[in-house]
């Protein structure tokens, strides 16, 4: 069993590795058709592997997947030999109808849609940094708290309240450097920052928050009104066209007579692609790309926990495989949406990292004021609840 958990980990992260570094390789190698359809075939590769998973979760056939997941890896590198492969013969005026919808047409279908749905990616990336920082500032409280208190001194309280006094400072840092100018989101700022303040005092009194939790808050919102001000001054664009300039978002001049010299490029040039990308992206789309991947992929990692411990999973015994021994079917309503999602996440993801490495530009600027309004009103509701049906189905898991 170990060893198979041991695959199955190696086998994701492989996965991952390979998306991480291909995707970024293709836009510097081959340019952005190749690009886009090389995340499209990612896409649909682990929406398939996803719908399957849900289709034989606690199924007879449920060990079918632990298969599968362990030919993950050469699934995405066929991907990869695909994409090259029609880079170098693209289909032609005669070609299968096949290959020209998927090398000519669903790219650009995939790259409209990702455009469309922008506005979600901005509004999920705020649910999950709210995750995010409620689970940093409970875990915080608790690690101070078990603090074995030498000569009554409590050194891990002190070292908290001077990582959120850090914070803090940060976030106000951020908020005069970044101040807008224009009238209407200089208001919308103040009105952000008064609704922190006042929810935070909120919070205090009703013991339902911590100092760490609201400094991260404040920061996060200081965060999002930076980047809705630099990417409000980037140039305009038109409808679906990216960030990048022409001059660059180009296939290069790459001499290879067949795939596997191609490949074989593509290897050695990994780096160099990669330092390429980082450095035209503007500095606050970077900060952004990393940020929004790292933030939702630590989300997808802490709503199995919740979900465990919600079901009675969370007294140290070791939920079935697909985490509850009940096929999708026999899930309540609630659980069925929060299963499907998580189901779906590493394809979300791809669609993320697609997005703002070619798509993004801007042009969601107000989005993130949506997403700070929605961002605080979801955390009054958690700093409302009941505190007594609270404690026992989320304070846990936030502190272990």
């Amino acid at each position: 069993m170990v060893v198979l958990q041991v695959l199955s980990y190696f086998g994701g992260l492989a996965t991952f590795t390979q998306v991480f570094l291909a995707l970024p390789m293709a836009l510097d190698l081959l340019g952005p058709p190749s690009f886009l359809l090389l995340s499209l075939l990612f896409a649909l590769h682990h929406c398939a592997y996803s719908t399957l998973r849900l289709l034989c979760k606690n199924t007879i056939i449920a060990p079918l997947i632990t298969v599968l997941s362990f030919l993950s890896p050469t699934i995405s590198a066929g991907a990869v030999f695909v994409t090259l492969y029609y880079y170098l013969y693209p289909p032609g005026a005669d070609s299968s109808s096949l290959s020209h919808l998927l090398v000519d047409v669903l790219p650009y279908l995939y790259a409209s849609t990702l455009r469309w749905v922008s506005p979600l990616f901005t509004l999920l990336e705020g649910i999950s940094t709210l995750l995010a920082v409620q689970v940093l500032g409970r875990a915080g409280k608790g690690w101070a708290e078990d603090d074995e208190k030498e000569e009554g001194f409590e050194w891990r309280s002190l070292a908290g309240l001077f990582f959120s006094a850090l914070v803090y400072c940060a976030g106000l840092y951020l908020i005069v450097w970044s101040f807008p100018t224009a009238p209407l989101p200089a208001f919308l700022l103040g009105a952000a920052l008064m609704s922190t303040l006042f929810l935070s005092f909120i919070g205090f009194s009703l013991r339902r928050t911590n100092v760490l939790e609201t400094s991260l808050v404040l920061f996060y919102v200081a965060y999002s009104a930076w980047l809705s001000g630099a990417e409000s001054a980037m140039e305009p664009r038109s409808y679906g066209s990216g960030w990048l300039s022409h001059e660059w978002a180009v296939p290069k001049n790459v001499s290879a007579p067949n795939v596997n010299a191609l490949a074989d490029r593509a290897v050695s040039s990994v780096f160099d692609s990669l330092w390429n990308v980082s450095l035209s992206l503007p500095p606050h789309l970077l900060l952004s790309l990393i940020f929004r991947v790292v933030v939702l992929h630590f989300a997808a990692r802490i709503v199995p926990m919740i979900r465990k411990a919600s079901i009675g999973y969370d007294d140290g015994t070791e939920a079935p495989s697909f985490w509850d021994g009940k096929s999708l079917g026999e899930e309540p309503t609630n659980m069925r949406i929060t299963t499907v999602v998580l189901s779906y996440r590493r394809a979300i993801l791809i669609a993320v990292y697609t997005h703002l490495l070619y798509l993004d530009a801007g042009s969601q600027t107000w989005w993130r004021w949506v997403n700070i309004t929605l961002f605080l009103s979801v955390w009054s509701l958690e700093l409302l609840l009941d505190a007594e049906d609270d404690a026992d189905s989320v304070s846990r898991w936030k502190v272990d």
